[in-house]
């Protein structure tokens, strides 16, 4: 397990960019394989999702996120979107006048593909490659954004089989980015039977040398049917199985001054999704709103909360948890 994974964002408004993109995503997974037949895969889902950028919704944002298991690509927009996803994906069909193989060699080349699209509103695009395979019955995935105009995110995430953690760094920038990642290689490291408020305990202590920050704990539970969650300071917990549910957090600020630390537990099944989410998204929305969106791959679901919802005056970190 690589201490930090690597996460990037790279805006995409022309085709000079999908070049760009391309040789950034394949130089920093050329880092964890040397698999070349994966790397030319690789280039040419890269290539296609950015050129989909710039010649469908005229510009968008790509991410890329990798740790040792696996490397994700996601294609966001706010362009035209599309009313027939399907016909879509068939390598005849196009729109502007080319050959029309983008998105139908995306999802050949992928180990994973999803996409999620409405028109008006737009699309996300996503695309994994796995380095080993995954017999995790969890899926989950996150974005982590800095503050606009810093190099480092205040925030940070991290999931270990069935627990996950947000925390975030209070401010921004590089105090805050130390901050988090102390906290996210504690929680890497810890004991997986140590209950999820001792966790927070070691937590408190550990980052009594930063300048702290929000950190929320989550176990999700299959065989109990339950989720348990054990926060301090603002991240958002959610679970959403048709309706949305809140999940508790103590007041504090984990490294510096907190308040009782307690966890408390929720029911859990099959078709709930849980959502973490740090201040710098806006949780006051509605997942009815996005038909079909909860049955997504848990990127997908990410990137559009954090495309519709995210805060431009702070560091944003969105993460999802679903059944596989």
């Amino acid at each position: 397990m690589i201490e930090r994974p690597l996460q990037f964002a790279h805006a995409v408004t022309h085709e000079a960019h999908a070049d760009a993109v391309r040789r950034a995503v394949v130089r920093h997974a050329g880092q964890l394989c040397d698999d070349e037949a994966l790397s030319g895969r690789v280039a040419v889902v890269v290539q296609e999702m950015a050129r989909n950028l710039v010649l469908h919704a005229n510009g968008g944002e790509m991410f890329h996120y990798q740790d040792d298991e696996r490397l994700e690509l996601l294609a966001v927009d706010r362009g035209p979107g599309m009313a027939d996803v399907a016909r879509c994906l068939t390598d005849s069909y196009s729109t502007t006048g080319t050959l029309g193989a983008g998105l139908g060699a995306i999802s050949r080349l992928s180990d994973r593909f999803d996409i999620y699209s409405q028109p008006g509103q737009g699309t996300v695009v996503f695309a994994q490659f796995r380095f080993r395979p995954a017999p995790a019955p969890l899926l989950s995935a996150g974005l982590c954004t800095p503050y606009p105009g810093e190099e480092v995110s205040g925030d940070a995430w991290a999931v270990r089989d069935n627990r996950v953690l947000v925390c975030d760094g209070l401010g921004h920038g590089h105090a805050a980015h130390a901050a988090s990642g102390k906290a996210r290689q504690l929680f890497l490291q810890h004991d997986p039977a140590l209950p999820l408020e001792n966790l927070l305990e070691r937590l408190h202590r550990a980052l009594a040398s930063t300048r702290g920050g929000a950190v929320a704990l989550a176990e999700i539970l299959p065989e109990q049917a339950q989720v348990r969650f054990c926060g301090m300071g603002n991240i958002a917990g959610v679970l959403h199985d048709g309706r949305s549910r809140s999940m508790v957090s103590g007041n504090g600020t984990v490294g510096y001054r907190i308040g009782r630390i307690q966890s408390f537990s929720y029911p859990w099944s099959p078709d709930t999704l849980m959502m973490l989410a740090s201040d710098g998204i806006n949780t006051r929305h509605d997942l009815s709103a996005y038909p079909g969106l909860a049955r997504r791959h848990p990127a997908v679901i990410a990137a559009v909360i954090h495309r519709d919802f995210r805060r431009h005056n702070d560091d944003a970190t969105v993460v999802v948890m679903k059944h596989a």
